[in-house]
């Protein structure tokens, strides 16, 4: 191993020359103020190597932050050592490479390479450096270098108005190592081999896989949480499969000694969800409602409704869920508050994209909340879903033709619900202009890129009724046609053409009431 030794005075007080690193803003964090306060505090040192650019150069003396350097490097992570080790091998290829081009292998250094890794760990989120990420990580800070070759300039990592290119990367050689890190790019791992680059390891076959579109462009922080929240919104959509009273208890438990904000959001959602359709199983909203069972007494029946809407409102912070709330809400007359909780919500309904996917313009809005810390506090704002309706829990009784037979479970993206519960709203207390713009947003809806009708038939379904609730039967013939029509999931539940038989029925009985 070579060792470079030199001699040195050691200074106690950090030079007012590299006063910036102190004070610069560091969006992610490193390094920690702690080891900040701890490099400055040590001060750096005085050593006789002069700049071999100037005439003066034995009689110069230059600051060395070695120690400091050290120190920093102890406070990488594994994943970070892993990418000064491979920065370090490609350095040895490449210098093998100018020897043979140029006969000097002196022009590209491994402090070029230390100085790299430090200004894109402090530019970077610490997420982007997971084990995962390795060789994305690499790649990030051999761009770095490219592009650093390319302007001729190298900040120092302390004081960023010193140029470490100054000496020798510039003209010629500037241009010469500029190819073979262009080369060295295009072949993208090739370089990582070991031995013969005819015979490309498995390390370089992974890199040179095109179909890996984020090993061009390193993902940012945004869409790293973004992917990871993306994970989560399938895990919390499954939450109201079967369970039993024991998992309940014992994801209460979890709860309770639960440590990571990750394990509180899921398990929260876990319990919230499974006492509530269980609720609903029991019937104390559907049975209560709809009159399936013995009429309990006004003031019991009360008390049921009271604890359903408790039940509820937990989990209606979530995003659309606060859509079965705002549903229960129109059941029991609460129109007011239905309208309330649907205005909050239809911007975000609009945001929905098939597969749990998160919409980055809907993700911009809480930009501010992008680390990991918050997870529960992001997914409450932009857990969006598809309202599930099914016979045995509390539904619009305008949907029981579709839900009528047990076990059936209807999925209706969430903006046309939403529009619909609005028209329904307006339509029940009067106010046509209300209703008629909910209405002509639905219309619009059928067409929707996400949420239209040729991936949901109910949509064209849901605007039918409206239709033949203001009782223009002829366009509800027409909305409900085109959802027989629709080439959506589930056609066998389809009940367009029993609606359809409906419509004509209504409007048979009106043609003998106007004549009698």
């Amino acid at each position: 191993m070579a060792t470079d030794i030199v001699h040195c005075f050691p200074c106690n007080s950090w030079p007012k020359e590299a006063n910036e690193w102190i004070t610069r803003t560091r969006l992610y964090g490193w390094p920690h103020p702690t080891l900040i306060n701890k490099i400055v505090n040590s001060g750096c040192h005085l050593v006789p190597v002069g700049d071999k650019c100037s005439d003066d150069t034995f009689l110069q003396w230059r600051i060395s932050f070695a120690a400091a350097e050290r120190s920093l490097v102890h406070s990488f992570s594994h994943n970070q050592v892993k990418v000064y080790v491979l920065f370090k091998y490609v350095l040895r290829q490449i210098k093998e490479t100018l020897k043979e081009t140029i006969g000097d292998d002196d022009i590209l250094c491994s402090y070029f390479l230390k100085t790299i890794l430090f200004h894109a760990i402090e530019n970077s989120s610490q997420m982007f450096w997971q084990d995962k990420n390795l060789f994305y990580c690499f790649w990030f800070c051999f761009n770095i270098l490219i592009a650093w070759v390319k302007a001729g300039f190298c900040p120092n990592y302390f004081i960023r108005v010193n140029n470490l290119f100054q000496r020798k990367i510039h003209g010629q050689n500037q241009q010469i190592l500029l190819e073979i890190l262009d080369n060295y790019s295009q072949i993208q791992g090739v370089c990582l081999s070991v031995g013969n680059f005819k015979k490309p390891s498995i390390l370089g076959n992974f890199f040179c896989d095109t179909s890996i579109p984020e090993l061009l462009c390193p993902r940012t922080l945004q869409e790293n949480i973004m992917d990871q929240d993306s994970h989560i919104l399938p895990m919390i959509s499954v939450l109201s499969t079967y369970t039993t009273a024991s998992m309940i208890t014992g994801k209460a438990l979890n709860l309770y000694l639960s440590q990571s904000n990750f394990e509180e959001m899921y398990i929260y959602m876990y319990v919230q969800v499974m006492n509530i359709v269980r609720y609903l199983s029991l019937g104390l909203i559907s049975n209560g409602l709809c009159g399936n069972e013995a009429a309990p007494g006004n003031k019991a029946k009360y008390q049921r409704l009271r604890k359903c809407k408790y039940l509820m409102t937990p989990v209606a912070l979530f995003g659309t869920e606060g859509l079965y709330l705002a549903t229960f809400h129109f059941l029991t007359g609460n129109i007011s508050k239905c309208l309330e909780l649907s205005r909050r919500i239809l911007k975000l309904a609009s945001f929905f994209k098939y597969g749990y996917k998160l919409d980055p313009e809907l993700c911009t809005l809480y930009r501010h909340m992008y680390h990991p810390g918050c997870t529960l506090e992001r997914l409450q704002k932009t857990y969006i879903d598809s309202i599930i309706c099914v016979r045995e829990h509390m539904h619009l009784p305008h949907l029981c033709l579709e839900l009528h037979i047990e076990g059936r479970i209807i999925s209706i993206p969430p903006l046309p619900y939403v529009l619909f519960l609005n028209f329904l709203c307006y339509h029940e207390i009067g106010d046509t202009r209300g209703r008629d713009e909910a209405l002509n947003h639905l219309i619009q809806i059928q067409y929707h890129k996400e949420q239209g009708g040729h991936k949901y038939w109910i949509v064209h379904t849901l605007l039918g009724i409206c239709y033949q609730t203001l009782g223009n039967y002829q366009r509800a013939i027409r909305a409900y046609w085109e959802s027989t029509q629709s080439q959506a999931a589930f056609p066998a539940w389809n009940t367009g053409i029993h609606r359809i038989a409906i419509v004509y029925l209504c409007m048979y009985v009106s043609q003998r009431s106007d004549r009698g």
